[in-house]
């Protein structure tokens, strides 16, 4: 492998600044006054050279976050609803991106889809994992207040019982019942 230009070996703050100048629309002849200016030992050649390596980078990330979303899409609209869902967009996003940009050295590197459609099958995996944790949870959440009210209820009918209480005022025990529930779900 050969010696790396001189644009990669520039400190990262002025390559920053070199892309930053790059997507801006800027010409060589700009750039390389700018970075020369900053004390950079730069060639507009060098630019030249170093310029569609950046734009073949820059369109295959482009092509990475289009990648994304359409197997965002094929994993349905259900996994990629809410904050997990923006979540495995992102993750999914920036894999691929990361992926993009392990081939800075390399642009003319093939892209290796079978990678990220296994990476995709993965996260669809998990998220469909969660799906169904989430879904048990609440199955169980649900037994278990369905249980407490049977209890409550029991508890009630036993009180009752206990008071006699079917005076002309009081509350029927169904009557207590319904508004003990309403408390406890909250929606009273």
């Amino acid at each position: 492998m050969g010696r790396a230009s001189k644009i990669r070996r520039l400190p990262e703050a002025l390559r920053e600044q070199l892309h930053a100048m790059l997507d801006a629309g800027h010409t060589l002849d700009e750039i390389t006054t700018h970075l020369k200016a900053l004390g950079a030992d730069v060639s507009r050649s060098g630019l030249g050279r170093y310029k569609p390596q950046v734009d073949k980078v820059a369109a295959r990330l482009r092509e990475s976050r289009n990648m994304a979303e359409a197997i965002m899409e094929r994993m349905g609209a259900e996994a990629a609803t809410g904050k997990s869902g923006d979540a495995l967009i992102q993750m999914l996003t920036t894999l691929t991106t990361d992926y993009m940009l392990r081939r800075l050295d390399d642009p003319d590197a093939e892209l290796e889809v079978d990678e990220l459609r296994a990476l995709a099958r993965a996260v669809k995996e998990r998220a469909q994992a969660a799906r169904a944790t989430q879904d048990y949870m609440g199955k169980l959440r649900e037994g278990a207040r369905q249980a407490e009210e049977r209890r409550m209820r029991e508890a009630l009918d036993k009180a009752a019982r206990e008071a006699g209480g079917t005076g002309a005022g009081a509350m029927s025990p169904e009557a207590v019942f319904e508004r003990i529930r309403a408390l406890y779900r909250g929606e009273a």
